[in-house]
């Protein structure tokens, strides 16, 4: 291995490391002193597995072996103790990214870094969300009923181009050969539009309304990114001034997008 790709390699390990230090945080914290909260942590904690599993496939490739060495986890007696240590790793974490970021040199690691760090920045915003106590609160918006049916045909189609995309790489996944690669295969490409569909769907049922899936044929099935990207732009762009609390989640399903898009 030459000394550059060495040098990512450390880089990696060292967000590998972070990632396997937030996991152990998250879980203890959910089974403890923040069990309030312990659903919405536990979801934070399997999206660093999935990181994890990222960032150890691509050390891998490059060479290189995981440092799968065990964090040590201090302990916290109240769950703002808990919650504040969460954010601070979270704060670590995209700063440490954002540093990797600019000099790692290959483009398919950056992005898969782009990737996980948007990730990052929701957990520190439910995490903070969560401190302040205001998690989980509902909005008070007035809209007129006639605004409220429009958006929410624009959110039905897209848990239905959602839905679409999730049997379409899964399609690709059944048929084609599973080789180790860089970033997200087409099952992680699937779960990542299964749950963009719960995440619409959970705004949906605070709206009052029921997402419905759509019959989809076999000969149907097709990737559209570029459509789908589209309509999320589109959302959000009304989100920003009738529904500001649904903008984290679309921006958060932007990136997610972008990425399938550039891999």
């Amino acid at each position: 291995m030459d000394q550059e790709t060495q040098h990512v390699v450390d880089m990696l390990n060292d967000d590998l490391f972070g990632e396997h230090e937030a996991i152990v945080y998250y879980l203890t914290h959910a089974w403890t002193v923040a069990r309030q909260y312990g659903r919405e942590v536990l979801e934070i904690a399997y999206d660093e597995m999935r990181h994890f599993k990222w960032l150890g496939h691509t050390i891998a490739q490059l060479g290189g072996v995981p440092n799968l060495k065990t964090p040590e986890i201090g302990s916290v007696s109240t769950i703002q103790s808990a919650l504040q240590k969460d954010i601070e790793v979270e704060i670590k974490a995209i700063e440490q990214y954002d540093k990797h970021i600019d000099v790692i040199p290959q483009d398919s690691i950056k992005a898969l870094l782009r990737r996980i760090n948007a990730d990052e920045f929701d957990h520190l915003r439910q995490f903070r969300e969560m401190l302040d106590q205001s998690h989980g609160e509902p909005q008070s918006i007035k809209r007129p009923d006639a605004e409220v049916q429009h958006i929410a045909r624009t959110l039905q189609a897209t848990v239905g181009i959602e839905y679409q995309q999730m049997l379409a790489y899964l399609m690709r996944s059944f048929m084609e050969d599973h080789g180790r690669q860089m970033g997200l295969d087409m099952e992680e490409r699937s779960i990542d539009e299964m749950r963009h569909m719960g995440w619409i769907g959970k705004s949906m049922g605070k709206m009052g309304l029921q997402a419905q899936f759509p019959q989809v044929e076999s000969d149907d099935i097709a990737e559209g990114e570029q459509r789908e990207a589209a309509v999320y732009r589109d959302v959000r762009q009304w989100a920003e001034e009738s529904m500001p609390a649904l903008v984290p989640t679309i921006d958060r399903i932007l990136a997610h997008e972008d990425y399938h898009l550039v891999q």
